[in-house]
């Protein structure tokens, strides 16, 4: 698992839609008809399946396409990032920070055809593994104060998860903090944000997503770089 040193702290993204959504509808020739995404992004998907023959075992095998296309499921393995739908969820994982706007862009895209769909609420979600300047136990004092009563019971050297939910503007927020279990002397950090729809429609996502994924992402860094100092190194793509 490659690590970078980057400027920015937030390098990946995972946008998920709750609501009721048909996958069939999400097909490379559909996203190439209405051009939701430039063609390089999508072109690799109509390419035959790879054959490799195995002689000594009488088999061929298929190396499929990146897709899965069903009326329960899709999945797009695209050049930018992957896109998930069920009939209950629609997601979109991106792994690369200047990707964002793209993601973002085909979102409103295909939100904006599908203007209909049922939609409850939609979050912006930050997975990172991050090393800092400061150690794991100065960050978890910054996040969670270790009281004496705790120590009696856990010792001076340990270690502690925390959740914290609050409000940040429109959004629920929900920050988790524990150890890295992937990167020694690291942090790992889940931010979501949540909002909420209350309107029959997908017009709160078309809206208003750009702005809240630049606030979500400023709140997210600047409150990093205040509690645990500067980032050494994060951890690169982990899936």
């Amino acid at each position: 698992m490659e690590q970078e040193n980057v400027k920015e702290i937030i390098g990946r993204c995972i946008f998920v839609a709750l609501g009721s959504f048909n996958p069939a509808i999400l097909h490379p020739e559909w996203l190439s008809r209405h051009k939701i995404l430039p063609e390089e992004e999508i072109v690799g998907l109509f390419a035959e399946p790879l054959k490799k023959e195995i002689p000594e075992l009488g088999a061929v095998i298929e190396l499929g396409q990146n897709l899965l296309v069903s009326p329960t499921q899709t999945t797009l393995h695209l050049k930018s990032f992957i896109l998930n739908v069920t009939r209950e969820k629609f997601e979109i994982h991106c792994e690369k920070r200047d990707r964002f706007p793209l993601m973002i862009d085909s979102i409103k895209k295909i939100f904006l055809l599908l203007s209909e769909t049922p939609i409850k609420a939609y979050g912006l979600n930050f997975d990172e593994h991050i090393k800092f300047d400061k150690t794991l136990s100065e960050i978890a004092a910054n996040f969670f104060t270790e009281t004496d009563n705790i120590k009696k019971v856990f010792g001076d050297d340990f270690l502690v998860g925390h959740k914290i939910i609050t409000k940040v503007g429109e959004a629920t927020l929900t920050f988790n903090f524990e150890p890295s279990p992937v990167m020694d002397d690291g942090v790992f950090f889940k931010f979501n944000f949540h909002y909420d729809n209350d309107a029959p429609d997908t017009k709160f996502i078309v809206d208003k997503i750009s702005v809240n994924l630049e606030r979500a992402i400023t709140f997210t860094e600047n409150l990093l770089t205040s509690f645990c100092g500067n980032m050494i190194e994060r951890k690169g793509k982990i899936r």
